[in-house]
């Protein structure tokens, strides 16, 4: 009986591509990272790089998606539908702290593509711009359910929180970061959602 190899089978060029530049382009920065730096660590060419996406903007774009994916994931994990309406709120803040204390976090990888990219119509700008609407629209709906007397002014509140904590990382480091949002979440919930059994 012969045996089966287990060694993995090679990945694509265009995955390895994908895979480094998403790192890169996190740790530091889109506009810093070169296509010669993305064909030299992925070991690929500019010509595999180029027949697998049509330009760096459309590279940028393409992970971007996958974040969106990855964290639309996440989110729904932690807000699923095993837990009650009322606490799925509170949910969202926890999820954004433990965010937050992920090793090597340097912030939401969807703001800082929006930061670097002033112009609206640039494809990074609008996945990242139609992620972050859907993900405030989306917030204001938890809110509802949970049953928010201005569910609105409430997701709009937890979603500057959520950017303001993530942006604020850099300088006041990632675990000061994850507290203050916690101690402000659970206050804003508290003042905002109406008493258990209300």
């Amino acid at each position: 009986m012969s045996e089966v190899s287990a060694t993995p089978p090679r990945r694509s060029a265009a995955q390895r591509l994908r895979e480094v530049a998403r790192e890169l382009f996190y740790r530091q920065g889109i506009r810093a990272t070169g296509v010669e730096e993305l064909c030299r660590v992925a070991g690929t060419t500019k010509i595999s790089l180029y027949r697998a996406f049509p330009s760096k903007d459309e590279l940028v774009a393409c992970i971007l998606r996958d974040d969106c994916e990855q964290e639309a994931a996440w989110y729904h994990e932690a807000l699923g539908p095993g837990l009650p309406p009322r606490e799925r709120p509170a949910a969202f803040v926890t999820a954004a702290a433990a965010e937050l204390r992920q090793p090597g976090f340097r912030g939401c990888s969807l703001g800082l593509a929006i930061a670097e990219f002033p112009d609206p119509e640039h494809p990074a700008r609008k996945v990242a711009d139609t992620y972050k609407r859907e993900m405030l629209e989306r917030l204001r709906r938890v809110c509802a359910e949970a049953g928010a007397a201005d569910p609105e002014m409430l997701g709009d509140s937890l979603m500057m929180l959520t950017e303001g904590a993530f942006s604020s990382a850099a300088y006041l480091g990632a675990e000061e970061a994850a507290a203050s949002l916690e101690r402000a979440g659970q206050r804003l919930l508290a003042s905002a959602l109406p008493l258990a059994g209300s």
